[in-house]
């Protein structure tokens, strides 16, 4: 059904309740009448932003864009990222798994029908409800229409109601309710994004971030240090999407936020006392995304650089060599798209524990080792000397002869012979402090 169809499909078939609902619109509570209108004629919003991210993976899946008004799979294939886990495309058709929230709400439709009314435009695009709506679509192919022909909506002109003050509406309804499923991390702070250049922010200036963090912080648990810690991983994030040539494409970047909001913090303290230095910084931050190491791990780069500079940059420049010999090569930092969608449980669950973004024949493993042995080290060196010895040697003991051989054969670059050359002579080093045994007599 075209949108001009949906539209007269409304007009004709609406009928007035005797409800009315109270929202917050343009900065203070107005009351809006609530309409029974036929669910054939409602839209998913495909431009949602709930699912933003995980649409453009999808779409770049299918190598096209998501148009389920002439499509009617593609109003499947939306519901499929709304309510499902393990989301993907197989052979053409959008599939997943529905997940525990998507079971529970679906159970509590059918125990007590719609608790509150959908926001729609006119022509039944769905503003707010879209999940509840998946699910019903979905419910209505299952089990049948009957009994499910006509939903409770608000209808927002846009006369009335503008694309501005109906994004600052979905705003404080959809990011501040506890009781809906949370959006993803990305596409919070894709939200925040849009909001933040409705307000005309710039990313350079840090002053102008906390401007707009205080603005926002009413969709950001009401607290302005969290929200600007959001706008500048959203900051980072675009840089490292923009040296990856991939500008925008934040569907790559899912269920990355955690390290970039560690770069953010980083990267406002280096650039406050350590303007010299920022690039450095950031350009070793983003190996570290590249290699997948852990956000703590890009934590204590600062730590690092402040306390053992000499140890930041020796890592530095031994990962700018790996690099400088992956481009000689032909390497491009281009990233591949994840395989899955898959949602996060809960609001508190760690992304540290998922693998960086994929960088198509990077270093991964080499970039990886030396942050996290430069880490280790630096860690190491804070530990009484007694305990530093003792974990080296739990570290070393497995190693015979035979593991080292073969070990040896494969060190094409000699960075293993040149480590192990420094680690006898750091044992004659240490042969020498032991105390001479006395002669009995």
């Amino acid at each position: 059904m075209k949108s001009s169809e949906r539209k007269k499909a409304i007009e004709a078939r609406r009928s007035a309740t005797d409800q009315k609902v109270r929202l917050w619109c343009k900065d203070k509570w107005e009351r809006f009448d609530v309409f029974r209108v036929p669910v054939e004629a409602l839209m998913l919003h495909v431009d949602n932003r709930r699912f933003q991210a995980e649409r453009k993976l999808i779409e770049s899946k299918l190598n096209r864009t998501l148009d389920p008004e002439n499509v009617p799979d593609d109003q499947r294939a939306l519901a499929s990222i709304l309510l499902d886990n393990g989301v993907d495309v197989d052979g053409g058709r959008v599939v997943g798994k529905a997940t525990k929230d998507a079971e529970a709400l679906r159970a509590d439709w059918i125990a007590r029908g719609q608790e509150t009314p959908f926001w729609i435009r006119p022509d039944g695009t769905v503003r707010n409800g879209n999940r509840r709506l998946a699910m019903l679509l979905r419910l209505r192919e299952e089990d049948g229409v009957q009994g499910r022909e006509f939903v409770d909506a608000v209808i927002l002109d846009p006369t009335q109601v503008n694309e501005r003050d109906l994004f600052e509406m979905e705003q404080r309804e959809q990011l501040t309710e506890n009781l809906k499923v949370r959006y993803t991390d990305i596409n919070l702070l894709l939200t925040l994004k849009a909001a933040a250049e409705a307000r005309k922010i710039d990313w350079n200036d840090p002053e102008t971030i906390d401007k707009v963090a205080a603005e926002l912080q009413h969709v950001a648990k009401s607290n302005k240090a969290y929200a600007a810690i959001q706008l500048r991983a959203i900051k980072y994030m675009d840089l490292f999407l923009l040296d990856a040539g991939k500008p925008g494409e934040y569907q790559d970047l899912l269920r990355q936020v955690e390290r970039f909001r560690d770069i953010g913090k980083v990267m406002l303290s280096m650039e406050s006392d350590y303007p010299d230095d920022a690039s450095d910084m950031l350009r070793l931050a983003f190996a570290a995304i590249r290699a997948g190491n852990k956000h703590e791990d890009i934590r204590a780069f600062k730590r690092m650089f402040v306390e053992d500079r000499s140890r930041y940059q020796k890592l530095l420049a031994a990962i700018t060599k790996d690099e400088e010999g992956w481009e000689k090569a032909g390497g491009e930092v281009r990233l591949a798209e994840p395989k899955l969608i898959t949602k996060p449980a809960d609001e508190d669950e760690d992304e540290d524990d998922e693998p960086g973004p994929v960088v198509p024949n990077y270093p991964k493993e080499r970039v990886g080792s030396r942050i996290t042995n430069a880490i280790d080290g630096f860690m190491a060196a804070h530990l009484d000397i007694p305990s530093i010895v003792a974990q080296a040697f739990d570290r070393i003991e497995p190693l015979d002869a035979k593991k080292l051989k073969e070990a040896l054969k494969v060190d094409d670059d000699g960075a293993l012979t040149d480590t192990l050359t420094k680690l006898i002579a750091w044992a004659e080093i240490a042969r020498s402090a032991l105390p001479s045994k006395k002669k009995s007599k």
